[in-house]
């Protein structure tokens, strides 16, 4: 068969057959080159700039790795697997997940992404791929792309191969409303998704001691029985193996609490630029949204601002000296419509982004309660902290206890804690949690008993997994806008804050 070859530092080389070359060279995949993979995480490991599309094509080949594997004499669903995994982030939005958070929530999209790629599969590709192979000028690739799409779909017409093959692709994706064996092998514990970004990642954070897991041998103990995908235990310590450098990498790059503050200020900038940059309404267009990518809205942001800088500068009654000066000084900015304040804050908030200039991290805690949900409390801890540190604030006032030099920084904590302070608490991290396993119909089968067991009777029989397991872990952080670092560790006005002495000799 008709094929091209990727080099690939993590997989060495990534083949491409006919129907693939002809998806990668569509512009909804080739826009994942100016997507970033880990968005914030690069602000912390400089290396770690890798793409969305480099991601993409590595969760195909892993795609077809399983697929492969499974299904050896049913090409259609192994051609099918591989694109789904090769389009499965076509949805992302500039900064990926941040663009979940804020523009898609606020445009309708209950799922982000995941809504977005449906729209992208069953509206955007059909039409788009029709018009490329009609249009292939190389005979030999276009006879190779019509023979791949009749085996594929069993269709000798070309619009209607392509509209078969599309929804093939999308059921894929329904199928994690059923823990379909197909979603399972793509997005499910182990699927290729997961697979992939936590070997990719690690290798680009320069992190690859938590890259760890033999991936190969994971997909060779993997079958189908009775509609569910089923590992052997044999390789379990394996599998924990990658549910381990799962837990670290989430712990370590994209949980970092730099990784962090840069992904909530980029959510800032995203929420400020919701309407002067249209971004509901060009989400709405899929042509208009596969021109937004991480750069694009950054430059936007300050071409629209300079366009309108004279004009807001006069409002603001200052000159382009004075905010060359001060820029992120609090100006009386009640002359200016709403969308000129949102374009000033996400003019600023953009000009911080370039200079590093994070929101900093001034408690930091990880809590776990047992067989309760934390992230139910995680909200509340936060804001608990928050009035302990502005209460502390004003008993230091009331008391005549702060020096004139730090008058200002403990009238800030006290008049504008909802604009100094934010609460972050990101997803919950566990090592190994059974009801991932349990809602996607991921099961186990004991070689040693010869029956199939659930990830919980799992624990149940060989207790001593358990102890890696159910241990949900809450991170809860809190960050200031203004670095007041040093006036909150001179005052101790942050709860647990005293320094502790630690010791290496036991």
């Amino acid at each position: 068969m008709y094929y091209k070859v990727s080099r690939d530092p993590v997989f060495n080389e990534v083949f491409l057959y006919p129907l693939e070359i002809i998806f990668i060279d569509t512009k909804s995949i080739q826009r994942l080159r100016f997507l970033s993979q880990l968005v914030g995480a690069v602000n912390v490991y400089p290396s770690a700039s890798h793409t969305r599309l480099a991601h993409s094509m590595g969760t195909m080949h892993i795609a077809g790795m399983y697929s492969s594997h499974l299904f050896k004499d049913d090409y259609s669903k192994i051609r099918i697997l591989r694109l789904a995994g090769l389009v499965h982030d076509i949805g992302h939005g500039p900064f990926s997940h941040q663009f979940d958070d804020t523009v898609y929530k606020k445009a309708g999209y209950k799922d982000g992404h995941d809504d977005y790629r449906k729209r992208m599969i069953l509206e955007y590709l059909p039409d788009v791929l029709y018009k490329k192979i009609e249009n292939l000028g190389v005979e030999k690739l276009k006879k190779c792309v019509l023979e791949d799409l009749e085996k594929t779909t069993g269709s000798k017409d070309l619009k209607e191969g392509i509209d078969i093959l599309t929804k093939k692709i999308n059921e894929v994706f329904e199928g994690e409303h059923t823990g379909s064996t197909d979603f399972n092998i793509l997005q499910g514990p182990l699927g290729a998704d997961r697979l992939e970004f936590v070997l990719r990642d690690s290798f680009f954070a320069g992190t690859r001691n938590f890259g760890s897991g033999y991936i190969e041998r994971i997909i060779r103990s993997s079958k189908i029985k009775d509609g569910k995908l089923i590992y052997d235990l044999k390789v379990i310590d394996d599998i924990y193996s990658v549910l381990f450098s799962r837990f670290m990498m989430y712990k370590n790059v994209y949980f970092h609490k730099t990784s962090r503050a840069s992904d909530l200020l980029l959510q800032d900038i995203l929420n400020y630029a919701i309407k002067p940059l249209r971004l509901i309404e060009r989400v709405k267009n899929i042509e208009d949204f596969l021109d937004l990518t991480d750069n694009s809205v950054i430059n936007e942001i300050t071409y629209i601002f300079k366009s309108k800088k004279k004009e807001i500068l006069k409002k603001l009654g200052i000159t382009e000296e004075d905010l060359d000066k001060n820029l992120f000084s609090d100006y009386n900015v009640d002359d200016l419509s709403d969308e000129e304040r949102d374009l000033f804050d996400a003019y600023k908030s953009a000009e911080r982004y370039k200079c590093r200039d994070l929101w900093k991290c001034v408690y930091d805690n990880s809590f776990s309660i047992t067989g309760f949900d934390p992230s139910v409390v995680s909200q509340s801890a936060g804001m608990d902290i928050i009035s302990k540190i502005i209460s502390n604030t004003k008993k230091l006032i009331e008391n005549k206890k702060i020096e004139k030099g730090d008058e200002k920084a403990a009238k800030w904590i006290v008049n504008n804690p909802g604009l100094l302070f934010k609460i972050d608490t990101p997803y919950k991290l566990s090592l190994s949690y059974p009801e991932e396993f349990l809602s996607n119909n991921v099961e186990l089968y004991d070689n040693k008993r010869g029956d199939i067991i659930s990830y919980r009777d799992f624990e149940d029989r060989y207790p001593s997994y358990k102890l890696m397991t159910d241990n949900l872990i809450q991170m809860v952080r809190i960050y200031c806008t203004l670095d007041i670092r040093s006036f909150l560790k001179k005052y101790k006005v942050v709860p647990g804050s005293s320094e502790t002495k630690i010791t290496t000799r036991w």
